[in-house]
């Protein structure tokens, strides 16, 4: 008896071949369910085709303006550099490091060039010399923005005048700004690193008026590098100005005594002074030329330290080397109508065949 039920046991292989078995059968059966309705599957096929091409069709010409660009960080003082620096620091003058802010470094700029500030500046500056359109202005008018606008109680007619002294902005032209800016920045400006390893940035900007993709995108390049010069070098610039103003007022100084020293041995030589008188004079060319002295000797220490300002501004100010730039014409860019009928096609079928199967397993369920 024992052997007989040990015998009887199903072993794994037979296990995996009944479930093969099983498996084979029930695709058959669902192959047979669904060769039925195999009309009805090629009409949502075809419908979807349709509906793919037709969407194609309606999709605009679109431009895309791209530029590539590397960042070369300036040197921070070091070395000799810095033994300078230290000598210059006993006069009470700060000639270190720059700004080392850090804004382009690593993944940052990806975010720095995403910012709405910067979006927005872009946007709010002239178009181009021939008119004073704002680029703002530009982009309502292709997108048929205005339009859309006008026919609002709540907006009316606005226009974007381009930034500068004396211009304010109401309430609703900030609050339009802010939505063209959020759809630019999440659909149509893009920027990346096409090598990780590399430190080439690629900036690009995709609309569908080619010369405001190609504007946009040198304007949004030019702005961000005008702002990270700025910050980079804010500090060691502010040295080299306080260093300047020094210089030129010692200057001044030490011109004015010259005049005055010069003044006093003329008069001295030209006129024939009681000897008692003389006494007063010669204390006064002493006293002249004691200032002199001592304003000359300053500034040629304040004129050393100013140069060294500059040299380490010039060490800590970046290059943005620009490595590609867009060229008119812009690449034009088209949704493939064939490609885009046949993936809706596809999709239409794929989902009416899940929709009998999930049909046909809830009635088995049910009953």
């Amino acid at each position: 008896m024992i052997n007989d039920q040990t015998n009887n046991k199903p072993t794994a292989g037979d296990s995996d071949e009944i479930s093969l078995k099983e498996l084979i059968l029930k695709m058959g059966e669902w192959y047979r369910y669904l060769k039925t309705k195999w009309k009805i599957i090629l009409i949502a096929g075809f419908l979807g085709g349709v509906i793919g091409f037709c969407y194609a069709w309606m999709q605009p010409i679109t431009y895309t303006a791209k530029t590539t660009f590397v960042v070369e960080e300036g040197k921070s003082g070091g070395g000799s550099l810095a033994g300078l620096a230290t000598l210059a620091g006993q006069f009470g003058v700060d000639v270190g490091g720059g700004g080392g802010s850090g804004l382009m470094s690593g993944d940052n700029i990806l975010l720095y060039f995403k910012s709405a500030s910067l979006a927005r500046e872009v946007l709010l500056s002239k178009y181009n010399d021939n008119s004073n359109q704002s680029v703002a202005d530009k982009y309502t008018e292709v997108y048929e923005l205005k339009e859309a606008w006008e026919k609002n109680r709540k907006i009316g007619k606005v226009n974007f005048p381009v930034s500068g002294a004396g211009v304010i902005y109401t309430r609703l032209q900030d609050s339009l700004v802010q939505v063209i800016t959020e759809k630019i920045i999440k659909k149509q400006f893009s920027i990346s690193k096409p090598d990780k390893k590399a430190g080439f940035i690629e900036v690009s900007t995709t609309m569908e008026d080619e010369l405001l993709a190609k504007t946009y995108c040198d304007r949004i390049l030019e702005a961000a590098v005008k702002r990270y010069m700025a910050v980079k070098t804010k500090r060691q610039k502010s040295t080299v100005d306080n260093l300047q103003a020094r210089a030129d007022s010692i200057m001044a100084l030490l011109n004015r005594k010259t005049a005055t020293s010069a003044a006093i041995q003329s008069s001295s030589a030209a006129m024939d002074i009681n000897p008692l008188y003389k006494a007063g004079t010669t204390v006064a060319v002493e006293t002249t030329t004691r200032d002199k002295t001592i304003l000359v000797t300053m500034f040629g220490e304040i004129t050393k330290n100013l140069e060294l300002a500059k040299f380490t501004l010039s060490q800590e100010t970046p290059a943005i080397q620009i490595v590609d730039l867009s060229g008119m014409p812009l690449k034009k860019e088209k949704v493939s109508r064939l490609k885009t009928g046949i993936i809706f096609s596809l999709l239409f079928s794929f989902f009416l065949v899940l929709y009998f199967i999930v049909q046909k397993t809830f009635r088995r369920i049910l009953l």
